[in-house]
């Protein structure tokens, strides 16, 4: 099983080392380069590790888009990918943006066709799509009513 923990300092090179593995490939199919991220640029304070055994293999980031909870990054080291924990990293961000009563958003560089695959296959919908990135929604789900 997995545990969710904060990103602290010590992570950045962590991040930015996943970030490069998962997708320069992409980014070379599209712009024909990938910049290394720079470490101080990373928000940790809305980025939290997925931790197998103690070890670092994954990271999630959320942010706060006002009327919308943007799922900014959602990283697996390829060694832990296709075996459901994606899934249920998915999961948790759908239950928050629940919590807060807003839609899930994310974005997919058109290269990554299995990342696109796996968000329609999870039930999230295409809302636009630009020459470089396609935009899914997952809408939030209607307010809980009290039974009386």
């Amino acid at each position: 099983m997995f545990t969710l923990r904060p990103a602290l300092a010590p992570d950045a090179a962590f991040l930015a080392r996943l970030e490069a593995e998962v997708m320069a490939d992409h980014a070379h199919a599209l712009w024909g380069r990938f910049v290394q991220p720079d470490i101080s640029a990373f928000d940790l304070g809305n980025t939290r590790i997925v931790d197998i055994d103690g070890r670092a293999v994954g990271y999630l980031m959320l942010e706060d888009g006002g009327d919308h909870l943007r799922l900014r990054k959602l990283y697996l080291d390829p060694a832990h990918q296709g075996r459901g924990l994606g899934r249920h990293l998915l999961a948790q961000a759908r239950a928050e943006a629940g919590r807060r009563g807003l839609p899930l958003r994310l974005s997919v560089l058109r290269p990554n066709t299995r990342a696109l695959a796996f968000y329609l296959r999870e039930g999230l919908e295409v809302a636009e799509s630009t020459a470089e990135r396609i935009f899914l929604i997952s809408p939030h789900p209607a307010p809980a009513t009290e039974k009386a």
